[in-house]
């Protein structure tokens, strides 16, 4: 079906559903023209706005992910800086996790440190546990 003809068909059943109603034809139009597209892509079919290929691509490369401009608009390369606390605090309690109780109940076992400065991942009772580190930022003054 043209996408004239089930405008048409539209407008048909608008005022067969609505006999009573004085009807704006513009603004029912536009329904109608939307409603085509959602069905148009849902099922799958091209329209006149879909990207071309070379536009997908382009797309596709300013989706892949947030770059860091600085105030004359040159990409700025962010480096991440390591955070020595943090890997302190991750490496005590991964030591310590073997401490929890005394000789008479089982320890945590298979401990890993997936993220050195965020993340302890260890198994306690048959239960896989995770320990998460976060370091607050200081409070605006």
């Amino acid at each position: 079906m043209t996408k004239e003809a089930f405008i048409d068909q539209y407008l048909d059943q608008y005022e067969r559903d609505h006999p009573n109603e004085r009807i704006n034809y513009d603004a029912i139009r536009e329904q109608a023209d939307c409603a085509w597209y959602d069905r148009e892509v849902e099922a799958n079919h091209a329209t006149e706005y879909d990207l071309t290929p070379e536009q997908e691509k382009t797309s596709k490369n300013l989706r892949k992910g947030a770059r860091a401009v600085n105030a004359y608009g040159k990409e700025v390369k962010r480096e991440r800086k390591a955070n020595p606390d943090k890997r302190e605090i991750i490496a005590t309690v991964a030591k310590n996790l073997t401490r929890i109780c005394g000789e008479d109940c089982e320890s945590p076992t298979d401990i890993t440190i997936p993220n050195q400065e965020r993340q302890i991942d260890f198994l306690y009772h048959g239960v896989s546990y995770s320990l998460t580190l976060t370091a607050h930022r200081p409070p605006k003054g």
